[in-house]
């Protein structure tokens, strides 16, 4: 298991330029990292891989350019490194040394990096975690057996509904910033679509047109698939790095299985019910279809190896929350599967709960 490691700050701070320069530097000095450590910086939002580097003599540096500002972790193969920031296309130095701490002495965000959305960032987790506390509290209640679990469930309710009204109303306090955009993102399904379009109009241009504000406007924008309309394409790549757009497979009786390795309902799905489905329909025009949500590409590939998927698998290793595919199909939750006609169109929504080999039933006239 990965250690958990917050770093303990001597100084961190934005080097001024009387001309500055494009794209962003991170010159790091950590005290014990050790030689050849390989230092992996990642986007948080995607979990995607920004670039890569080792470490000598205590110091490792990074260097490109965003297109709009990002939060990032360090990662090591031992440790993770925290706190988490946003970067922006700026000149960073960070002097530093690691400190163990147990999993509850962590604290994300500590730190602000000196940017607007670093210290908003901060500002929303100071406001939020004392409401995350108190469900915390009020949980540990029940082993002490002091609340019932039906008493905490009600409470945590009553919590969650709370935390939606703060952070929405911080959010529109606070709107042009790419700390409340991406948040409102994560919220998208949580809070009335009114509410976000009334978020998304107090953007100024610029932020309506960067990567969040398009995402945004695609959900804002964007009608609940239902039945009879038509499937939207995808196009990403399977674990051979081949090209697969989901449009190859018109002219069959699709299903799109929306899953991901991390997802334990969605495995046990593909185990116990697809081998079933499988062979039920082998001698129908059917083609199975599943995209991942996945982040990483060796959690994905397990995964499918494992469960030996012998359809079209494939994945563009972007996280669920922001992935436009997930945008596109309303997804809330994983698994959940579309059945496709041979002519492209919505003929069912299937989610975990629903009973899948009977929807796919109907569709071939088949009676038990």
């Amino acid at each position: 298991m990965k250690k958990k490691l917050l770093l303990t700050f001597l100084t961190i701070c934005i080097l001024s330029c009387s001309k500055p320069k494009e794209g962003f530097t991170i010159k790091a000095n950590i005290n014990g990292l050790k030689d050849s450590t390989m230092v992996y910086l990642f986007n948080g939002d995607t979990w995607n891989m920004i670039d890569s580097t080792i470490v000598l003599n205590n110091k490792f540096a990074f260097a490109g350019k965003l297109n709009d500002p990002v939060p990032i972790s360090f990662i090591t193969k031992e440790h993770e490194i925290y706190p988490d920031f946003w970067l922006e296309n700026k000149e960073i130095e960070i002097n530093a040394s690691i400190e163990p701490l147990s999993e509850k002495d962590i604290n994300f965000n500590k730190f602000s990096i000196g940017s607007k959305t670093n210290e908003v960032a901060l500002r929303y987790k100071e406001l939020t975690d004392p409401i995350h506390d108190n469900r915390g509290r009020e949980y540990q209640k029940i082993s002490k057996k002091i609340i019932t679990k039906e008493e905490f469930d009600t409470y945590a309710d009553k919590n969650f509904d709370t935390i939606k009204k703060v952070s929405l109303q911080f959010f529109l306090e606070y709107p042009n910033n790419y700390f409340s955009i991406s948040e409102i993102l994560n919220f998208r399904k949580v809070f009335p679509k009114e509410s976000s379009q009334e978020y998304f109009n107090l953007l100024s241009d610029k932020m309506k047109n960067s990567s969040y504000g398009k995402k945004l406007d695609t959900f804002l924008s964007t009608k609940p698939l239902e039945e009879g309309d038509d499937f939207v394409d995808i196009v990403a790549e399977n674990l051979k790095g081949e090209t697969i757009k989901l449009s190859d497979y018109k002219g069959k009786v699709i299903l799109l299985d929306f899953w991901a390795g991390w997802c334990v309902p969605c495995v046990k799905q593909i185990k116990e019910e697809f081998p079933t489905i499988i062979e039920k329909y082998k001698n129908e025009n059917f083609q199975i279809v599943s995209f991942s949500f996945d982040v990483e590409r060796s959690r994905w590939e397990n995964a499918s190896k494992k469960l030996q998927l012998s359809w079209p698998d494939f994945s563009n290793l972007l996280r669920m929350g922001s992935n436009p595919v997930a945008l596109n199909y309303s997804l809330e939750q994983i698994p959940t599967s579309f059945i496709i006609s041979e002519e492209g169109k919505i003929l069912k929504r299937v989610e975990y709960e629903d009973n899948l080999e009977e929807e796919l039933d109907k569709v071939f006239n088949i009676k038990e």
